[in-house]
């Protein structure tokens, strides 16, 4: 009876047959013509589930739909056909590419970013292709750059010693599996700039300009920029061994990872700025949201960010709908999403860990706190007055745990029952200041 009378919480169910869908996809091969077939079966099947909907015919096909998208994302790919028209020796071509991602300069003077082609030059012939490469070239690229690179074209090595992490592996996952060599700048041609995503190209733009403001005055203190960007904006890269060391030793290094902490204080000034501009719940929402993946997108968007992102969006998002929003609902909607976007991503590590960790702290957090709450309850035949001051104490740390700080909003203390979503403070600050409940007293 319980579990019946429990909240609807759908994208928990549609998450598991994702993962389901992909993990079987990856060990089971199919032909071609196969996955046609499936198409049409799955086409099928949806016809007939919007006249008589059914919760077992949903998941079956959120499984074979995500069966589907993942064997169409990894078969007979771009880069695996250009891969096997090269070979396995290195060969010399020259590629017209755009660069995808932020480059990374070596202290040697190499710059490493991804290049997605548009087309190579190999022995007098000139084929179109969509392929992504790596690039090593001792240029300065930016982000969005249009190049002409003349180098040599060889295969990822794989790990030499075991245990290794098997970077291979991992761009091949990503469908990259060339890396380009460019030993000589000159053997470089900066064809055009702004080319690429606008919206990336935007977030980047922004990117160097939150960085320069933050940076404003900190010229003579290199290690300060490094670790505010590195804080603020995720830009581990630029940061020294010898300030990264001590947060490693402590376990702090998760500081520099962009996740829930920063998202959720992004979201809360953004409902400070609303609340100035007497915007509505909905315009609130409407700004807030596309404003959170705006920040993700200048972080680099990778996964705990998405993830935060999602979470929060989802939170503010239930302003338009007015209902209640729970946490793993929200959680399985963030990894539903984000498999759409890409089905490889259930395989890398940054989104295992990530999952696993928030979804460990959404399942174990109440039981542990209730449990730990019985073991330290005082002994009922004490005075009142005894343990009246020591109950006091603890029922105020046990609210600044759970955030029950000054609401920004309302401009009054709330309770952790009062809110949305009851799981502690070290989910996520976004629980905490992204997500006041419906019906609360901000934007009247």
């Amino acid at each position: 009876m319980k579990l019946l009378s429990a909240p609807r919480q759908p994208f928990v169910g549609l998450a598991l047959m994702a993962a389901v869908g992909i993990i079987v996809a990856e060990l089971v091969p199919v032909q071609s013509t196969v996955l046609i077939l499936v198409a049409i079966v799955l086409a099928i099947c949806i016809l007939v589930s919007l006249c008589w909907p059914k919760l077992a015919a949903t998941y079956l096909i959120v499984a074979s739909g995500f069966f589907l998208l993942h064997k169409i994302a990894t078969t007979n790919t771009a880069g695996q056909q250009l891969a096997d028209k090269l070979g396995e020796r290195p060969r010399v071509v020259t590629a017209i590419g755009c660069v995808i991602t932020e480059p990374r300069i070596a202290p040697s003077g190499f710059a490493t970013f991804l290049l997605e082609l548009r087309s190579i030059e190999l022995e007098g012939r000139t084929e179109s292709t969509r392929a992504v490469w790596q690039i090593r070239w001792k240029g300065a690229p930016e982000f969005g750059d249009e190049l002409k690179l003349f180098g040599t074209a060889e295969p990822i090595a794989p790990p030499r010693n075991p245990g290794e992490f098997d970077m291979r592996a991992y761009l091949t996952r990503h469908d990259i599996r060339r890396m380009l060599f460019v030993r000589y700048p000159e053997d470089g041609t900066l064809i055009r700039h702004g080319s690429g995503n606008p919206v990336l190209r935007a977030a980047q733009t922004s990117r160097t300009w939150m960085q320069n403001a933050l940076c404003r005055g900190l010229d003579d203190a290199p290690e300060a920029k490094s670790f505010i960007s590195g804080i603020v904006l995720g830009i581990r890269h630029e940061t020294p061994e010898d300030i990264e060391e001590p947060f490693q030793q402590t376990g702090t290094i998760h500081l520099f990872a962009v996740a829930g902490l920063h998202v959720g204080i992004v979201a809360a000034l953004l409902w400070v700025l609303a609340a100035i501009a007497r915007l509505s719940r909905k315009r609130a929402a409407a700004f807030i949201i596309p404003s959170l993946f705006f920040y993700a997108a200048v972080t680099g968007l990778h996964i705990p960010a998405l993830r935060a992102a999602v979470m929060a969006s989802i939170l503010v998002g239930s302003y338009f709908f007015e209902r209640r929003v729970f946490l793993p609902n929200s959680l399985a909607a963030a990894a539903f999403f984000i498999l759409c976007w890409n089905t490889n991503e259930l395989f890398s590590t940054g989104f295992q860990l990530s999952f696993a960790v928030v979804g460990a702290i959404v399942l174990f957090a109440d039981p542990f706190f209730k449990f730990f709450q019985r073991r330290a309850a005082p002994d009922p035949f004490l005075p009142q007055s005894l343990v009246r001051g020591p109950r006091r104490w603890m029922h105020a740390s046990y609210e600044w745990l759970c955030a029950g700080h000054t609401d920004f909003f309302a401009g009054k203390p709330r309770r952790c029952s009062d809110r949305i979503l009851c799981p502690r403070r070290c989910a996520s600050v976004a629980d905490d200041y992204a997500a006041p409940p419906v019906g609360g007293s901000c934007f009247q």
